[in-house]
């Protein structure tokens, strides 16, 4: 016993960081999702530094989800061969899910989002052709599909496929987003050898042939806060109040799926029912109910969720029947969390918020 304590010791003692650092080269360009876009049109390179840490076990969900890649990159732009988009400049973190992973080869899909510095916005009169942000600070959205072979121990080389997409949330308008489609390939370097992977078993609530038939609904009541400005109104901000109780099933430790009841408040809705209505109506009228599909991933105490809903009722409809929401839940405590979402209409984003809520179980009998 004394010897096998000495060697776990030893084992643990010498686990190394698992470090990657990676150079990545990019080339894509503009999607015109709007006419005016279209003047913009080139392509371009961008180019990546990522500092990663490859996952091997030390907590439970890492051997859940195949041992994914943790780390934060950095990403610069020339946005085209205009002078009127200049450079982006852009720090994300990013988790990277293995769909596929062996000894010498991997296909996986990298998430990330951050924060962005774009050097050239729309103004009205030094730059009022750029239509697409207007602040120079903005969200940073990154989704990538790549292929990697490790040649070496202390090297690997990836090559696929990304989008880049830099939005303001509407909280200053001009707001159509850019979205960047690029080709990308990169190469990572290892300092020191890669930690042997920690094989972690799921312990159950119960033990063999205890199961008493009951399972578990999971209900998560929360709230959502933002603002934002509409471009008919001279940088005029308007408050955003929303909330949503959604019921959830948890398919396995890692999925859950259900329905969700929103109901939002949008002050500048009455801006846009003006126009089309002449009518008195009242302020109620602008609170616009919807239902959506639900579903989340869960890492641990951090879950991704996403949301496609429909409208119910509400004034103003013109933005279409149809939502998507995509929001972080973190827990804060055992059943306190706090949100941060993103809602959009189709490509284009409404509002993003943060909030807090709070989950509860209702247990049933299975027959």
């Amino acid at each position: 016993m004394l010897v096998f304590m000495n060697v776990s010791f030893a084992q643990h003692r010498f686990h190394a960081a698992n470090l990657l650092f990676e150079p990545r080269a990019n080339y894509g360009f503009l999607i015109a999702h709007h006419v005016e876009m279209e003047i913009y049109n080139s392509h371009f390179p961008a180019f990546e530094f990522s500092v990663a840490q490859a996952t091997y076990g030390k907590r439970q969900w890492e051997s859940l989800y195949q041992f994914p890649v943790l780390g934060v990159t950095y990403y610069n732009a020339w946005l085209g061969n205009s002078q009127d988009l200049g450079q982006a400049h852009a720090i994300f973190p990013f988790i990277s899910f293995p769909f596929y992973k062996d000894n010498k080869k991997e296909l996986n899909f990298r998430l990330g989002a951050g924060m962005a510095y774009l050097t050239k916005k729309f103004d009205r009169l030094t730059n009022y052709k750029y239509n697409a942000i207007g602040s120079h600070l903005n969200a940073a959205v990154n989704l990538m599909l790549e292929y990697r072979w490790k040649p070496s121990p202390h090297i690997q080389l990836s090559a696929g496929v990304q989008l880049m997409h830099f939005s303001n949330g509407s909280t200053k308008t001009p707001n159509f987003g850019l979205n960047i489609p690029a080709l990308s390939a990169g190469a990572a370097f290892r300092i020191n050898k890669e930690n042997d992977y920690i094989l972690r078993s799921i312990r159950p609530d119960l033990t063999m042939y205890e199961f008493d038939g009951q399972d578990f609904i999971e209900f998560k009541l929360g709230t959502t806060f933002a603002y934002k400005e509409s471009g008919d109104t001279d940088g005029e901000k308007f408050a955003i109040y929303s909330g949503f109780f959604s019921a959830m099933k948890s398919l396995d430790y890692k999925h859950k799926l259900g329905l969700c009841f929103d109901l939002s408040w949008d002050g500048s809705d009455a801006l846009m029912v003006a126009r089309t209505n002449t009518e008195p109506y009242k302020s109620r009228e602008l609170t616009k109910p919807g239902i959506s599909a639900a579903y989340e991933l869960v890492l641990a105490r951090t879950s991704f969720a996403f949301n496609l809903g429909f409208y119910m009722g509400g004034k103003d409809k013109s933005e279409g029947m149809s939502y998507y929401k995509f929001g972080i839940h973190y827990l804060l405590h055992k059943n306190l969390f706090a949100n941060l979402t993103l809602k959009t209409h189709f490509a284009r984003a409404d509002f993003v918020g943060i909030g807090l809520g709070y989950r509860f179980k209702q247990g049933y009998y299975l027959k």
